[in-house]
């Protein structure tokens, strides 16, 4: 119908005597909203026998709101699903299923009911989210280590039984974290058990593709014995599965890469996120959170700059942990304003600023879901905007006095011309410094220029900052202690927090 019409239009113009050429423009791919879900709701924390209408709450949680795309995890070395590759989470019973305080039990008993009845959880999820059109894509973790932080992997329930029939295939010795549990890929026979679970996830759930999640849990190789190679082997045998099955009815499948946050990181671990594009493997980079916490400053830039020109898009998925809504606005307008054109979220349903129940999900939540769809949603929204090192606990003791210690604060939004254009209600800095003792003096500077008169309450240096809006981009912030307090012992002040709050009116802000 629209070609008809460029067409019509074309005819009357070249009547009337106007040259023109009509070009047929093809829209560019829609954005998509990713939200990863760990699987654990319907096993883990339902009360009382399961429902079917437990299984299906991941997908009914999501309806109606800009989501797009269900990831969904299916497993790692412990299958969700009933598998003829790998074991489900009710092979056995350990003692730890009995201690006080873990679902493990309630994990144990669903499973064993759901298997008995013949219920295949993960196509009930899948079978719901089609219904209700959501895209679905299943999620393996490539090299989970969980089963052993907490307890004897052996001890632990969700060990898998090809971890205890293998136990020589392990990394060994295994990082500080995971001691001894993660698979070592130099062996064959790993390469070939993952990659099984992967044709049986893709031949049955893969409606619109499959998530390959190399964050969970980084390591894949010994330290100093990497070989990309062999990773790259097993990306590209998934590639030739998904078209295989692609070929069957033509429709387009998506293989999705959950990665480490940088390049460098990576390459260290074994990850040839250069090859994998350039070899047009995937279809969308993640870059991710290195740790739990909330990220402002992934740079989604050096992987966005491989893939351009190719179909590979780029998407940065921020954890959650420490993340206000006001944060989670900042963080992911900051990847927009990066480049990024799609919204992936992961591990949104756990505890974030505060604690909290996992699920059902409050009014709030999905207020913020509509929030996150893209820039112009975010567009006139309560923002804070910060800097990772602080979420994380990195501190910066204030030793000397007269010297400058700088923070690198990523703003995201073009902060001076949202408020010539009277729509910027307050841009409100907040400088943190733990033990500030009365009569020091602090002087700060934003980008190379002082920064006004700034008042202090409790250990917090806070001003109206709109005289001194920071850039769009990257912002270096200053604090020098110009002197100590008299009789101050060895103890420093210690820099924790450096933050802006934004603060708008979209029917505009009266001037004075």
């Amino acid at each position: 119908m629209k070609n008809k019409f460029r067409f019509a239009i074309a005819i009357l113009l070249a009547w009337a005597g106007v040259a023109i050429s009509v070009v047929a423009v093809e829209p560019p791919p829609r954005a998509r909203f990713f939200f990863n879900d760990d699987g654990d709701r319907p096993t883990f924390f339902t009360k009382g026998p399961v429902e079917i209408r437990h299984l299906q709450a991941p997908v009914d949680s999501l309806v109606g709101t800009p989501v797009t795309t269900l990831v969904y995890c299916v497993g790692d070395n412990v299958a969700r699903y009933p598998s003829e590759v790998a074991c489900q989470s009710d092979w056995r019973r350990t003692a730890y299923c009995d201690k006080p305080g873990n679902p493990f039990a309630q994990l144990y008993e669903v499973t064993r009911q759901l298997r008995l009845q013949g219920i295949d959880q993960i196509k009930v999820i899948m079978d719901r989210a089609v219904e209700q059109g959501l895209e679905f894509v299943p999620s393996l973790r490539m090299n989970d280590g969980h089963f052993g932080q907490k307890e004897v992997a052996s001890q632990h329930p969700l060990t898998s039984k090809f971890w205890m029939d293998n136990p020589e295939l392990a990394i060994t010795p295994g990082s500080e974290r995971f001691p001894d549990c993660l698979l070592d890929y130099t062996h064959e026979k790993v390469r070939k058990y993952r990659l099984a679970q992967i044709e049986e996830i893709i031949q049955r759930y893969a409606v619109d593709g499959i998530e390959l999640d190399f964050t969970r849990h980084y390591y894949f190789f010994p330290a100093g014995k990497e070989k990309p190679e062999l990773l790259t082997e097993l990306v590209g045998k998934t590639r030739a599965l998904l078209d295989e099955k692609s070929g069957q009815d033509g429709k387009r499948r998506m293989l999705i890469v959950r990665v480490a946050g940088s390049l460098a990181e990576c390459r260290r671990l074994g990850c040839d996120v250069p090859a994998w594009i350039g070899q047009g493997l995937v279809d969308y980079i993640v870059p991710s959170s290195p740790n739990r916490y909330f990220t402002y400053d992934l740079p989604i830039e050096e992987f966005a700059d491989l893939a351009q020109g190719t179909p590979c898009r780029v998407v940065a998925s921020p954890d959650s942990w420490k993340a206000t809504p006001e944060i989670y606005r900042a963080g992911i307008l900051n990847y927009y304003a990066r480049g990024q054109r799609d919204t992936y979220l992961f591990n949104f349903f756990t505890a974030r600023s505060e604690q909290r129940e996992y699920f059902p999900y409050r009014d709030e939540d999905y207020a913020l879901l509509r929030d996150l769809k893209g820039p112009v949603n975010l567009w006139g929204r309560s923002k804070h905007f910060g800097s990772d090192q602080f979420l994380i606990g990195n501190g910066i003791t204030v030793s000397d006095s007269g010297k400058s210690y700088p923070v690198e604060v990523y703003v995201g939004e073009d902060l001076p011309a949202i408020h010539r254009a009277r729509f910027l209600e307050s841009a409100r800095w907040q400088v943190k410094l733990d033990e500030l003792k009365p009569g020091e003096e602090i002087e700060l500077t934003l980008n190379g220029h002082a920064l006004p008169m700034h008042s202090v309450e409790g250990s917090s240096i806070v001003f109206e900052g709109k005289d001194a809006l920071p850039a769009l981009g990257r912002n270096a912030l200053t604090v020098t202690l110009k002197k100590f307090a008299d009789g101050r012992n060895d103890q420093r002040p210690k820099l924790t927090w450096v933050g802006l709050s934004t603060q708008y009116n979209v029917l505009g802000v009266e001037t004075k």
